[in-house]
């Protein structure tokens, strides 16, 4: 640990700024290398600051990592689309689905492309660390599956959505549809020839398709 920092900054309170230059880093950096890869040496280098104010504000390596993961992650369930599902105001149509569907994959494809780093750093810690995994799908769980299956039940019970398949099996191949894309695209095959309006469009057809009643 780097204890360099002049006596008279020691006593400051940790700066808010700091605090998000050193995040940024961390998610850049692990991104790259991996966690395990990843020094806080060069985490605080890459920030401009010393290893004691990374301590400072983060307590241990770990306690970084789970900043890092968590600010970029949990922040994805605050996107705007997200407060729809919250509403208990039934979708009407299957039509009208389809257009919060499209609303909901811009959002994610905007936020992705803008901070690519975010999904792969979720995903190395998914696969990593156990507690953050189950931390993380236990909020996932109630804060976006749950609510999806209850507009989905509702759906069906209005005859929008087919019956043939169980509510929380179409939500689990929203999710699969949407997700499997996302990743395909900002972390497995970034030169792909990828598109997303076209995109987008795409997928809300082939999901609308799956939950179309049969005539």
């Amino acid at each position: 640990m780097d204890l360099t920092d002049p006596p008279s900054r020691r006593g400051r309170k940790p700066s808010p700024e700091k605090r998000d230059a050193i995040l940024s880093a961390a998610l850049r950096l692990f991104a790259a290398r991996g966690v395990d890869g990843t020094a806080t040496r060069d985490i605080a280098a890459a920030a401009a600051t010393t290893e004691r104010t990374l301590f400072k504000h983060f307590g241990s390596k770990d306690g970084l990592v789970q900043a890092v993961v968590e600010t970029a992650t949990f922040d994805l369930m605050r996107q705007t689309a997200f407060a729809r599902i919250d509403e208990p105001r039934p979708f009407e149509s299957l039509s009208d689905f389809s257009a919060w569907h499209r609303r909901f994959l811009a959002d994610r494809i905007t936020s992705a492309g803008a901070a690519p780093d975010t999904y792969r750093v979720m995903l190395q810690e998914l696969l990593r660390d156990a507690a953050f995994r189950n931390r993380y799908a236990g909020q996932w769980m109630a804060r976006v599956f749950a609510p999806l299956v209850g507009h989905l039940e509702a759906m069906q019970t209005a005859g929008i959505v087919t019956a043939e398949q169980p509510a929380d099996a179409l939500a689990g191949a929203f999710f699969s549809l949407n997700l499997g894309y996302l990743v395909a695209r900002f972390v497995l095959a970034t030169d792909g020839d990828w598109a997303g309006e076209r995109d987008a469009e795409r997928l809300v057809a082939i999901f609308a398709a799956i939950c179309r009643p049969q005539t």
